[in-house]
């Protein structure tokens, strides 16, 4: 073979492929058709002429072009490939039995999507499943629907009533990594997003021995790097970023959310430029609880939480109001929790099911979580079962003087 054959340039073929329909020469038939056959759709087109090309070797080599860029720019920005789900079945998963509520409205078991594999830098952020926890059914289905559909799920209620925990415990059971992030009224944009940080770092240079050598040593130097903050990690890794108390933030600091809460790139203007723009890993969800729905604390009890921007709330698809569990869930929590037995567990109930119509009708001006009666019950029976005592200390010293006395009352009536 001659050098002049060796070096000759490759041809590339640039010619176009003859559409089938009416015999035109165009490069991409999908794009031809929609144009020119809007009647015709692609898998008509490839049912009907089986043998034809679909795209011209000038746009394939287009297509793998683009194809590569945006692999070069997902390396760029730190996007990574979605990780590999199962399906399993929701009643099976949460152990919730036969219980009607878990299947489909016709009766059929609902498939859920579960994650069973993790990177490594997630492994920490995985919770742990708690067998003891009770689930309500319906809010978890509507936690699923929002993971599923990659709708972000904003939860309000008052204290105790398991709205971060419902997020956590479906994690939990489903396999996805979970980053709980607290709000304050001192919470900043940079706590979020992240910041510069100055760091010692071991740097190799080389330097001249005793007998004239040259030899390498390392010493300490102090270097200046962005550190990511638990959002942008979130979305890089692709986990479920859950904005704890939203509504104790200032309004123009979860503004920083809204492009997030839309699906969209996030960007951060101060960082580097490979971390300016941090687009959403597949997997990564975003969640919220607070105590109020936006619109201020009508109760009083929720001192430090903000009327928030309207405009904000609005970019969440599901929002729910979390209410106290009905009696008997709340009876097996606590009894689950604790290790009382059923029948004590009901006269916890009872007591917070007065105090509760109590605060409800403007008569007293606290009310109590479900928390509040598992430490009651903890309390009480390290106290040798002395239910009265265990709420005491868990609960009603908290109280104004007037509530306080008028719970005692209800405690004396019903734990005798």
């Amino acid at each position: 073979m001659s050098d002049a054959e060796t070096s000759a340039p490759v041809v590339e073929n640039d010619d176009p492929i003859i559409c089938q329909i009416d015999g035109e020469k165009c490069h991409a038939i999908h794009i031809y058709i929609k144009k020119k056959h809007p009647d015709w759709t692609i898998e008509r087109y490839k049912r009907e002429f089986p043998e034809a090309p679909l795209l011209s070797e000038k746009a394939k080599r287009r297509v793998a072009e683009s194809r590569a860029q945006q692999a070069a720019m997902a390396e760029a920005t730190g996007v990574k490939s979605a990780r590999v789900s199962r399906q399993a079945i929701f009643h099976e998963v949460f152990e919730l039995g036969n219980a009607k509520a878990a299947l489909s409205s016709v009766g059929k078991p609902i498939a859920i999507e579960v994650f069973d594999e993790h990177p490594e830098s997630l492994k920490e952020f995985m919770p742990e499943i708690d067998r003891n926890y009770v689930f309500n059914i319906d809010l978890t289905r509507k936690v699923l629907m929002g993971m599923r559909l990659n709708k972000p799920t904003y939860l309000f209620g008052f204290h105790g009533t398991g709205k971060t925990t419902v997020f956590e415990q479906v994690c939990a059971r489903t396999g996805r990594p979970f980053i709980r992030v607290q709000h304050t009224g001192n919470t900043e944009e940079s706590h979020v997003l992240g910041q510069y940080v100055v760091r010692s770092k071991m740097v190799s240079h080389e330097v001249m021995g005793p007998d004239g050598s040259r030899q390498t040593i390392e010493t300490p130097m102090s270097v200046t790097e962005f550190q990511l903050g638990p959002l942008p990690l979130a979305m890089l890794e692709g986990a479920v970023y859950c904005a704890d108390e939203y509504d104790f933030a200032m309004p123009q600091v979860v503004a920083l959310y809204q492009p997030v809460l839309e699906g969209k790139a996030l960007i951060i203007k101060d960082a580097p430029p490979e971390f300016r723009m941090i687009k959403p890993h597949p997997q990564f969800r975003m969640v919220a609880t607070g105590n109020t729905n936006g619109t201020g604390d009508e109760t009083g009890l929720y001192q430090g939480t903000l009327i928030q921007n309207a405009a904000n709330f609005s970019r969440f698809p599901i929002t729910e109001e979390v209410h106290y569990m009905e009696p008997k869930i709340e009876e097996a929590v606590i009894s689950s929790q604790t290790g009382i037995d059923r029948a004590d567990a009901a006269k916890f109930v009872k007591v917070a099911k007065e105090v509760r119509e109590q605060f409800r009708d403007g008569k007293i001006s606290m009310t109590v979580s479900p928390r509040e009666l598992i430490n009651a019950a903890a309390n009480g029976l390290v106290l040798g079962c002395n239910w009265a005592e265990g709420l005491r200390l868990a609960f009603t010293n908290r109280c104004p003087r007037v509530d306080k006395k008028v719970i005692e009352e209800f405690a004396q009536r019903i734990f005798g």
